[in-house]
């Protein structure tokens, strides 16, 4: 009997064996379709939406899926979404991250997607079949990506031809017509796409979820192009009293640059709005600032087959759709995150608490030297108690090395510490939309939790970009209700860790500034309205930091400051080396932060005003980012900026040198790498073929009163080939000698926006790829 009891527990174990991992692979069983971006196109530096095809062929599932991402060489971190999955059950799921690359770390470049049963934090990873990483194709941040809501793609098939000066290429993706593709829920994710066509589309009739998303990725810096109809309001929703034209009755009308005239409508400006495209009297397409974003609408149907036919209707888009060539030179090839990361990070990564106090450190080893070696030996010998130095001594150097613990450790065992520094600017709703890094000191080992509202994006600074980890074994990112939570993992006792992202925050206030420019003298007053105080209120023109003073919420001070020129210069970038050399103490600490941080926030400024800034800096903690269930000892530095035109009376004859003008430089080819060699902004590092410059009056200047009477070009040492753009035949012609001027035919070289464009060839036989860029000065007459 006992023989057959042993051979039936012997086949049962037999057969669990056999069965047992069966039904383990039942249960992963799982396989996943995965696409990035928009047609699976994704473009670098902006956030994208990843969508998921899930189909459980196994048992349920419960757990998390995991995408490791990398946005550049040292940010990145993985995004959880929770995942239910029936048995037989297929689901799509879509979410966003705020940057994508192909930059992974190259311990686990060929994997980036990842099931966990039970949870990321503690579950298990099990197989999936399938994609187990993205492949999309990749373009550069100066490709044009334009979205359409359209019900027929054919009615703009020459959005194609759209080619804005400094874009690599043009991508145009109908929306309506991608296979099995869902709008995007979050603006982040619509952060890829430069501009968004609506023709003759339900703009209410979408879910509002996508609505807004939609208006949100708008308000922090999209653009928005829309064609007028009929029922143009009604079809907007939301949106109606933010169009920047209000239409009247059908018409005919001549568009310029289009052949024959189109039906349109009688249109005028709404308050706020700026009008792009006129022909007489007759508003024919117009502008309106949301935020940091804007819409623009036409006062004709943008599909209309008498409008998107005709040869020059690619023309009129380019106009309306611009792109704007930017200022590249001072961080060229870097998101503004990842130029962040070093030049903000080798600061802010700094304590104040990392500083030990010398007083108290020597006064301690002090008085353990002195007790050890004379008080204890006179004592203990005139006693005849020397035996008790084998105790006194090892106690008195545990004391002394408690001392020196509590002297180091003092600030830093209470609580974490986080340093917040960032840089803010002030659109014209009075929101704040800017960049800011968040650096962790941790007082324990473990995670912590970060949380922050969907219009925070979150990303971690890897600690080494080529290590074996994957981005999420660094932190994870969770996509909540209401908000999105980023957890770092695993750190160690007294290590440091940051965030970085960009962030809008709605409603907050405003400079109010009222300054005009006389007889070489900016006189005025700048009254703060924002809820914080601000300290360092100064005026940034040129490479001139000019500084006035410190404001409480609501106080106002004065300003009698003495200038080179009656037009205030555009800023121009400021170096720094601060992230190179050692800091003494807090004060050097505190003047690091401010410099390092001005100097990161240049381009952001500079690509959408050439203008002076009133900038300020606050030590309220701004950004709406905050540590779970755990109280942080916060020390902010935050750079808030406007933009501002002060008032000028400019008549009779001006003299406008380079520095009165707005320089910007970008590539002419994809082969070129070109970069300013600081503090100079004229001197410049080439390598690989040519660059575009223009130059540009200032916005004080009326134009429409200006009559040029000169235009003197210097080449300097420029080596290579210089080249002026005639703009009324389109060509390139040589200017070969050292100074150059032309006084005839001026406006065939400078335009109606007072632009003046070169092409500067770098290929040269010389070994130095250093080269001076031409400068200009133009000369006239100002009709009063």
């Amino acid at each position: 009997m006992f023989k057959r009891w042993l051979a039936i527990s012997a086949s049962a174990f037999m057969l669990l064996i056999f069965i047992l991992p069966q039904t383990a692979l039942a249960a992963a069983e799982i396989s996943v379709d995965a696409e990035a971006g928009f047609a699976n196109k994704v473009k670098y530096e902006s956030g994208v939406p990843i969508q998921f095809t899930l189909v459980n062929n196994g048992e349920d599932f419960s757990g998390d899926l995991v995408l490791g991402y990398s946005e550049t060489y040292s940010l990145g971190a993985g995004i959880s979404v929770p995942v239910e999955l029936a048995e037989g059950e297929t689901k799509t799921i879509q979410v966003a991250v705020p940057g994508l690359s192909d930059m992974m770390s190259m311990g686990n470049s060929s994997r980036n997607i990842f099931l966990y049963e039970g949870g990321w934090e503690e579950g298990k990873q099990i197989e999936i079949k399938g994609d187990k990483n993205l492949s999309p194709s990749f373009f550069s941040p100066s490709s044009l990506f334009i979205a359409t809501l359209t019900e027929n793609s054919d009615r703009l098939l020459q959005l194609n031809k759209v080619a804005p000066t400094g874009s690599d290429s043009t991508q145009v993706f109908h929306l309506n017509q991608l296979n099995q593709f869902s709008l995007p829920t979050e603006a982040i994710a619509w952060g890829t796409i430069d501009h968004l066509v609506i023709d003759e589309f339900s703009f209410s009739d979408l879910p509002e979820a996508n609505r807004q998303a939609i208006m949100q990725w708008i308000q922090q810096g999209g653009s928005l192009v829309v064609g007028s109809t009929e029922n143009i309001e009604a079809a907007m929703g939301e949106l109606a009293g933010e169009l920047p034209l209000a239409i009247g009755k059908q018409v005919q009308l001549a568009v310029p640059v289009l052949e024959k005239e189109v039906p349109a409508f009688e249109a005028a400006l709404n308050e706020g709005a700026e009008a792009l495209l006129t022909q007489g009297s007759a508003v024919l397409a117009a502008r309106k600032q949301i935020g940091a974003g804007s819409i623009t609408q036409t006062a004709f149907s943008l599909g209309d087959s008498q409008i998107s036919s005709q040869e020059g209707f690619a023309e009129m888009m380019k106009g309306l759709l611009p792109l704007s060539i930017g200022n590249q030179q001072y961080n060229q090839g870097q998101s503004t995150l990842e130029y962040m990361s070093y030049e903000v990070g080798n600061v802010n990564e700094l304590f104040e608490s990392f500083a030990v106090s010398k007083f108290w450190t020597i006064a301690i080893v002090f008085f353990y030297i002195i007790l050890i070696i004379p008080v204890l030996y006179i004592v203990l010998k005139k006693r005849d108690k020397r035996e008790l130095a084998w105790v006194i001594i090892p106690a008195v150097a545990v004391l002394t090395s408690i001392g020196l613990f509590a002297v180091g450790a003092k600030d830093r065992i209470a609580n974490p510490q986080i340093q917040q520094t960032g840089f803010f600017k002030v659109d014209q709703d009075g929101g704040l939309n800017g960049y800011y890094m968040n650096t962790l000191l941790s007082n324990r080992g473990g995670n912590y939790q970060f949380t922050a509202p969907s219009s925070t994006s979150m990303t971690s600074l890897l600690n080494s970009q080529f290590s074996e980890g994957s981005p999420q074994d660094a932190a994870i990112l969770e996509h909540q209700a209401a908000s999105n939570q980023l957890t770092m993992r695993n750190m160690r006792y007294w290590s440091v860790g940051s965030i970085l992202g960009q962030s809008y925050i709605e409603n907050t206030g405003d400079f109010d500034v009222q300054l005009k420019v006389e007889n070489k003298r900016l006189s005025g007053t700048i009254k703060n309205n924002f809820p914080f105080a601000i300290e360092d209120v100064s005026i940034w023109t040129g490479t001139r930091i000019m500084s006035l003073g410190n404001l409480s919420p609501g106080e106002e001070l004065t300003v009698n400051e003495k200038v080179q020129s009656d037009i205030l210069a555009s800023i121009s970038p400021i170096s720094t080396n601060y992230s190179y050399q050692q800091i003494q103490d807090k004060k050097e600490l505190e003047t690091a932060r401010k410099q390092t941080i001005l100097s990161a926030s240049y381009n952001q400024m500079e690509a959408d005003n050439s203008s002076p800034y009133v900038i300020a800096y606050t030590k309220d903690a701004i950004v709406p980012v905050s540590l779970k269930d755990q109280r942080a000892s916060v020390s902010a530095m935050n750079l808030v900026a406007q933009p501002f035109n002060p008032e000028t009376t400019l008549t009779g004859e001006i003299d406008l040198q380079v520095e009165a003008l707005t320089l910007k430089v970008a590539a002419a080819n994809q082969s070129t790498y070109f970069e300013n060699v600081a503090p100079d902004p004229y001197l410049y590092y080439i390598d690989g073929g040519q660059v575009e410059m223009t130059y540009q009056t200032p916005k004080a200047l009326s134009l429409d009163k200006t009559e040029w009477s000169a235009l003197e070009i210097s080449r300097g040492d420029t080596k290579g080939e210089v080249a002026i753009r005639n703009i009324s035949t389109d060509k390139l012609e040589k200017i070969e000698e050292n100074r150059a001027a032309i006084t005839e035919n001026i406006t065939d070289y400078i335009s109606k926006d007072g632009i003046v464009s070169f092409v500067v060839d770098a290929n040269t036989d010389s070994n130095s790829p250093e080269i001076m860029l031409p400068k200009i000065k133009l000369k006239g007459v100002v009709a009063p």
